[in-house]
């Protein structure tokens, strides 16, 4: 495996991420991408996990419901109890209403 503990990899493959990256074409009726570096790689997979990790906070230990495609779902019959999430973990307000399709991916590599 290529990857460290918690998926954390190493440098050679941020330098191969961005390499490969970089030989795909933009899709059609997109911008075309910038060069894409390493570190732009490994800042991306960076957030991309610090998102995983809010979402498994969310659905391990709140008691709401979840969907990928619409998170939480936040509604005023459990307004309350999202608030004192959100009160005990600022960075998973952005999954009120919003879910997080990558999830399943990344809890497969994780």
């Amino acid at each position: 495996s290529t990857s460290g503990d918690g998926l954390n990899f190493p440098k050679h493959v941020w330098k191969s991420a961005s390499e490969y990256v970089n030989s795909v074409p933009a899709p059609s009726g997109s911008k075309t991408h910038s060069n894409k570096l390493p570190g732009s790689c490994k800042s991306k997979w960076g957030n991309l996990k610090g998102a995983f990790l809010q979402v498994q906070f969310i659905k391990s230990t709140s008691g709401l419901t979840w969907s990928d495609a619409d998170g939480v779902g936040v509604s005023p019959e459990n307004q309350s109890v999202w608030n004192e999430l959100v009160r005990s973990c600022p960075a998973a307000k952005p999954f009120a209403n919003k879910g997080f399709i990558h999830f399943a991916a990344i809890d497969e590599m994780m």
